[in-house]
């Protein structure tokens, strides 16, 4: 592959790379002077239909995707009965080469990482696409520090049919458990293969590990990983936290979406506390305390101030009562001193109780809602009643970038939190409103697949090619188009392509001893341009075909020049070679002959030249009969 040049354009240069079905090259962009990155399908599967299709898939998704972290796409077409893929060429290394030779990485380059990954990957969601193979072989790290995702050879979009699969795709140590289950599968699913990379960036390895894929996957799907700071003692506890949150079986407790994970990415550099922190403490602080009062109460004795007046007897007695009396007062005042603070605890304990089964209910009830513009109503609607909401089209209209059944907008817009069972209205698209005719471009001169590419993108689908020879034009490249050039077509209506097949070449036939008359028409009927010369003969009749030149049995355009000698039985005189000599010599020798002559001057630049014979005509060898003279041109 070394030095091959592909579509005319990329020449190897080295090869960087293999995968499971691919090879990566290092190329030499020709025409733009500037390094890419070359990605051929394999020969083992160029044969495959599902693989070549998630070939050109991956060409199709990386066109759609802009963003300096995703690797872009430049070019793609078929080679030598494979296909390839022309990528920007990134100078670093993959995230699983860098944790092989460096090991752990610390939390704060992680975490920089980590947010580009999540801005990447919010590209990718916003363009309805879900990665499916999030894993360090695809994550390039340039010497800078800029993270670029490649391979999305196996990216589903959300605008397909959103049902389950058996084909399940991606890597068993990052696969998330419901993409090993082949469920219905989210963008959450990109953020469970990032958990387990930020996992395996803080701990030099993965989570979870097994004899076979099966065996990891069921880990996946029923095992709780093991805190990274139970290999790593060092990892911050925020940093875990987000982890362990983006490790979630369960999708809806993972984070809502990579804006939401990066947030608490940059909340961790900066030392802030992570938004589930921050809900907390405001929680928290909205509750209060309630304190109750508790009053006092006064006991007395009634008649106190008539005791004075009382018998000793009666005095004692009295006395006796009063201390009955104080006695049990103060015993109610300590069964209410310790009844009273209990029962206040218990009553500020079932209000906090109501107030936050109250909260949690109503959050239990809130559905954020989901990007659904760009996305095919039928699809749209499976989602939102996965979650609890409804949908409603409000309004069709024609759109020229939305295609038609897609949806445009809708109400309430994304991110807001809404009781379950709420209606999401919807405008749908009904496409471009259809024209009945397009101008057609002019193809002449340009090479048969881009004029069917540039005809495809218009619309037009009946092609009919037919080839013609041309001394003009190159094989494979347009001469003519019906309609024609600025001329006006329906989309159902056939173009018809007239293809250059190249020069027609024909083969000299084989004349001699044929008469002039059935010679001269043989080759005309072939095409060819003929002059006549005679040739005297004492064998022959007058009339007789010698020799051609070319000679017979030689390929040449049909359009060419071809000589005829013919025989004759008049005297003719064969012309010397007289070139070279000069005047007076060559004078000489024609006369010698009684070949008659006549003489043309031509200016010359050097004496040597001067009165030497420069030409002549016709050249030597030729015949000429004694009345016809032969034109020297001398120098002067």
């Amino acid at each position: 592959m070394i030095g091959t040049i592909l579509a005319e354009r990329y020449k190897i240069v080295k090869k960087l790379g293999s995968g499971g079905s691919a090879d990566v090259y290092l190329a030499d962009d020709i025409k733009l002077h500037r390094k890419v990155a070359i990605k051929i399908l394999s020969h083992l599967y160029a044969g495959d239909r599902s693989f070549v299709a998630r070939f050109k898939k991956e060409a199709q998704i990386l066109a759609r995707l802009s963003d300096p972290n995703i690797v872009s796409i430049f070019d793609w077409g078929q080679f030598d009965s494979s296909y390839f893929i022309c990528m920007e060429y990134v100078e670093g290394s993959n995230l699983a080469d860098i944790i092989e030779k460096q090991g752990i990485i610390n939390p704060a380059t992680t975490a920089r990482y980590s947010i580009q990954i999540c801005k990447a990957l919010e590209v990718a969601h916003k363009n309805n696409l879900i990665h499916r193979d999030i894993k360090p072989q695809n994550i390039i790290v340039t010497a800078d520090g800029t993270v670029k995702i490649t391979d999305f050879g196996i990216a589903k979009s959300l605008l397909e049919d959103n049902t389950k699969t058996l084909n399940i795709l991606g890597t068993s140590y990052y696969i998330s458990p419901e993409q090993a289950q082949g469920k219905i599968l989210s963008y959450s699913t990109d953020l469970y293969s990032l958990g387990i990379v930020i996992y395996e960036m803080l701990t030099a390895d993965v989570p979870f590990r097994g004899e076979n894929s099966i065996d990891i996957s069921l880990k996946h799907i029923n095992e709780k990983p093991l805190r990274p700071s139970v290999f790593v003692p060092e990892v911050p506890e925020r940093m875990e936290k987000i982890v362990l949150k983006c490790l979630q079986k369960d999708p809806s407790k993972r984070y809502e979406s990579a804006a939401d994970l990066k947030s608490d990415l940059i909340s961790f550099l900066k030392g802030e506390p992570l938004a589930d922190e921050e809900k907390k403490e405001n929680e928290a602080s909205k509750q209060g305390n309630i304190i109750k009062k508790i009053g006092y109460f006064k006991f007395t004795s009634k008649g106190s101030e008539k005791n004075k007046d009382l018998s000793r007897d009666e005095k004692e007695e009295a006395v006796l009562q009063n201390s009955s009396q104080k006695k049990a007062g103060k015993m109610l005042i300590i069964t209410w001193s310790t009844l009273l603070p209990v029962l206040a605890v218990f009553i500020v304990l079932s209000i906090w109780a109501l107030i936050n089964n109250n909260a949690l209910k109503n959050r239990e009830e809130l559905v954020r809602v989901p990007c659904i513009t760009n996305m095919r109503y039928i699809d749209a609607e499976k989602m939102l009643q996965s979650i609890g909401l409804e949908i409603k089209s409000e309004n069709e209209e024609y759109n020229s970038i939305v295609p038609e059944g897609f949806i445009i907008d809708q109400i309430p817009s994304e991110g807001n939190d809404v009781m379950k069972d709420t209606e999401i209205k919807v405008s749908v698209s009904r496409g471009q409103e259809e024209s009945s005719t397009v101008t057609l471009p002019n193809l002449i001169g340009i090479n048969i697949e881009e004029a069917r590419k540039i005809l495809n993108d218009l619309g037009f689908e009946n092609l009919e090619i037919k080839w013609e020879s041309s001394d003009f034009f190159h094989k494979d490249v347009i001469i003519k188009h019906e309609p024609a050039h600025s001329k006006t077509a329906g989309f159902n209506e056939k173009i018809v392509l007239y293809v250059s097949s190249g020069m027609e070449m024909v083969l000299i036939p084989d004349l001699k001893g044929y008469d002039i008359m059935l010679a001269l028409s043989t080759l005309e009927s072939l095409g060819f341009e003929i002059i006549t010369e005679k040739i005297p003969s004492s064998t022959l009749t007058p009339g007789v075909v010698i020799d051609t030149l070319p000679a017979p049995g030689t390929e040449v355009a049909n359009s060419s020049l071809v000589r005829i000698y013919i025989s004759t039985s008049e005297e003719l005189l064969e012309v010397p070679d007289v070139i070279k000599l000069n005047l007076e010599n060559a004078v000489s020798i024609l006369e010698s002959m009684g070949i008659n002559y006549e003489i043309g001057y031509s200016e010359v630049m050097h004496s040597i030249q001067e009165n030497t014979v420069l030409s002549q005509y016709p050249v030597s060898g030729s015949f000429i009969s004694s009345s016809e003279k032969i034109l020297v041109i001398v120098g002067k």
